[in-house]
């Protein structure tokens, strides 16, 4: 029996079973994976993109990242060399960030204190002498704004580390990027939240690459998300320190203009919004405090294994 013409026609290679596309087999999730992605599918699904969710989970990072390192096995990773010196040189500048936003946040307490003064003043009545000391004290105020200002040049290093890309070819370099990624947007959030400058801004981490990494793509997600709000809070001046900066000119001009009634109104907002930014502040300090002690961690930990005498690469490469 013959076959019908048009099949005739055809080449025989197109009728016969293509053979199966060979499939690259997925990438086994690490320890550190799934952890972390554990942690930021907790964060996202909270849904508050605060410094304090932020600050929580960076510290939980830097745990699991100890924990992750001690089961990689460094010597598979001998060329890594140049990365963890990378890795250990940004840990130090993080470090140094930490200390600064400590010390900012002394100068925003003896900011929120001298404001105290102001208050205490001010409820002693309208007698004159307490009224133009409580101007002059704010006067000092918008000076310590000033000062405060000029401290925040210190973010130049950040920008230059939040320009790096967001990257990693094994487990080892994923630990470390992990530890190094969620520090420094916490730094980045700080910086932006501790600023007197509503306008000041810092750039975003991005992805170099797609990845496979569950918690890159979760970590990708959840910083446009805080990037948006954070964006609407300060249209409508909602963060606690540039709260109690406006209700303390308010209460400035209400002050010079001598309207008593409306003078009231000022001093009961700055006395809710210095007790709430002291309160925000006692909170962040603790975290601030933490994540330094999480991040000498993490260093101690990857030093300790590159120690090891199986890791003789990496001495070498140190050595050198």
């Amino acid at each position: 029996m013959r076959a019908p013409t048009i099949l005739r026609t055809l080449p025989m290679r197109r009728l016969l079973p293509r053979a199966p596309t060979a499939v690259a087999p997925l990438r086994e999730k690490t320890r550190f994976d799934r952890e972390l992605a554990e942690e930021l599918d907790s964060l996202q699904s909270r849904g508050d993109f605060g410094l304090a969710p932020w600050l929580d989970a960076a510290i939980t990072t830097q745990k699991i990242a100890s924990d992750s390192l001690v089961t990689v096995c460094c010597k598979d990773y001998a060329d890594l060399g140049a990365a963890v010196d990378k890795h250990l040189e940004d840990n130090v500048e993080i470090l140094d960030a930490c200390n600064y936003f400590m010390d900012k946040m002394e100068h925003i307490n003896k900011y929120v204190n001298l404001l105290r003064v102001v208050l205490h003043l001010v409820d002693k009545g309208a007698a004159e002498k307490p009224i133009t000391r409580a101007l002059e004290l704010l006067d000092s105020c918008q000076g310590m704004e000033k000062r405060c200002k000029s401290m925040e040049n210190r973010g130049s290093c950040l920008k230059k580390m939040l320009r790096q890309k967001l990257c990693h070819q094994n487990e080892l370099s994923e630990v470390m990027c992990g530890s190094k990624t969620m520090a420094l947007m916490c730094c980045r959030f700080l910086d932006l939240g501790l600023s007197f400058d509503p306008k000041r801004g810092l750039p975003m981490m991005k992805l170099s690459q797609p990845t496979s990494s569950s918690w890159l793509r979760l970590f990708e997600e959840l910083a446009q998300q805080a990037e948006k709000k954070r964006v609407q809070r300060r249209r409508c001046w909602s963060s606690l320190l540039m709260q109690t900066v406006a209700a303390a000119r308010e209460l400035k001009e209400q002050m010079k203009a001598k309207r008593e009634k409306e003078m009231k109104y000022a001093v009961e907002r700055l006395k809710i919004s210095c007790r709430e930014l002291e309160h925000g502040l006692e909170i962040v300090q603790e975290r601030v405090k933490n994540l330094y002690k999480s991040l000498i961690d993490v260093r101690m930990t990857l030093l300790g294994i590159l120690s090891q005498p199986t890791n003789t690469v990496f001495i070498s490469y140190y050595n050198s």
